[in-house]
């Protein structure tokens, strides 16, 4: 709508500089002066309505179709002048060089030019501006996910660059960039089990807390795969969500805590949780830096995710690791319907108060400073 404003405004100019440049009464250099400065007007007046129009609807945009009544407004006072105005002959008028000055020009064209564009504002007021605001709300049913996160002194090992444990940060921070729609949460473990973040939807805080952790924040020097998944599936089992997820990541096995890992793995499948289990160390003969005690038990893994109906992954590097973590996310796929709140907000007042504004500078002028003395 816009766009049609901004014609019917040039379409305005010109004709006003076709009627003033082929009007003889009229030298070159007043019309010149006053076909600028209503390009210059016009100009700066689009640019305001271009600014104030940015998330701007229109309720009733047939009202647009009225824009018409400006141009036949100014095409009549053109060329109606000369059919309602009474001439009164004088002699030796023919001797006369008929010229009008800039004070003329203005007194003629500048309380008319006023006029036209206060009857275009108050057509655009009609046509009843109201600006939009969207807000795109989150889904209210979606998968749940807990990070299970080994911290324990074995991920400071180089086999992956630069340690295992900043690779298995990195690949986490990516994985929760593609699920904007999900709850995800933290759980980091070593000889404890400790709760660093709960589900939430505030990614981008999670992805601080998750760049936060640092290898001993708990006594590093064992590993509780058995309460680390007891602690997670605590705070997923009253979860809403439609699916419950426990992604566990370790390069060890279990060898401290409370908890066994299948009596916690045979609780998270009595709540619905499905957990992913992945090591992550190279293999003994490709890594320079492993030794028996901190070898994954890969059989332990296994069954806890056969248990809870998920997978088990074994990565050799970051690659690998990174691959991991796009399949988990390509098999937990969340159905997401955006939804989207919208609040319409009147803004024709403004326009009103310029349509005023216009009215009473052009009544003004016409009336005390441009009056025409006969």
């Amino acid at each position: 709508m816009i766009y049609f404003f901004w014609i019917c405004l040039l379409v305005l100019l010109g004709l006003l500089t076709v009627t003033l440049f082929t009007n003889k009464h009229y030298p070159w250099i007043p019309v010149a002066m006053v076909v600028a400065g209503s390009g210059a007007v016009i100009a700066v007046a689009g640019l305001l309505l271009t600014h104030f129009f940015k998330q701007i609807e229109f309720l009733q945009p047939w009202a647009f179709l009225l824009l018409i009544l400006p141009v036949l407004f100014v095409a009549v006072r053109v060329t109606g002048d000369a059919l309602f105005t009474r001439q009164i002959p004088y002699p030796l008028t023919h001797l006369q060089i008929e010229q009008a000055s800039l004070r003329a020009l203005l007194t003629k064209w500048l309380p008319l030019a006023l006029y036209t564009l206060c009857l275009a504002i108050l057509i655009t007021a009609l046509a009843r501006p109201v600006r939009v605001d969207r807000t795109t709300l989150p889904p209210t049913e979606g998968i749940d996910i807990l990070l299970l996160m080994d911290v324990s002194a074995s991920m400071q090992k180089q086999d992956f660059y630069p340690s295992r444990f900043v690779a298995a940060q990195k690949t986490a921070l990516d994985f929760i960039s593609k699920r904007f729609t999900d709850r995800i949460g933290v759980v980091a473990f070593a000889k404890v089990a400790l709760l660093q973040a709960p589900l939430t939807l505030d990614h981008e805080a999670l992805q601080e807390y998750i760049s936060s952790l640092y290898l001993g924040m708990v006594d590093p020097n064992f590993t509780a795969i058995g309460d680390g998944l007891a602690v997670a599936a605590n705070h997923l089992k009253d979860s809403k969500a439609k699916s419950k997820v426990i992604i566990l990541l370790t390069d060890g096995d279990s060898n401290a805590g409370t908890i066994e890992p299948l009596m916690a793995a045979k609780a998270a499948a009595a709540y619905g949780i499905r957990v992913y289990t992945i090591g992550t160390a190279s293999p003994p003969g490709q890594n320079p830096y492993a030794n028996a005690e901190d070898e994954i038990n890969e059989g332990l893994l296994l069954e806890i995710a056969t248990t809870t109906g998920g997978k088990f992954y074994r990565a050799k590097n970051e690659a690998e690791l990174t691959q991991i973590y796009n399949t988990i996310n390509e098999l937990e796929k969340t159905a997401f319907t955006p939804t989207a709140t919208v609040h319409r907000a009147d803004a024709y007042q403004p326009l009103l108060l310029l349509a005023f504004l216009l009215l009473a500078a052009g009544l003004v002028l016409e009336k005390i400073f441009l009056i025409k003395v006969p």
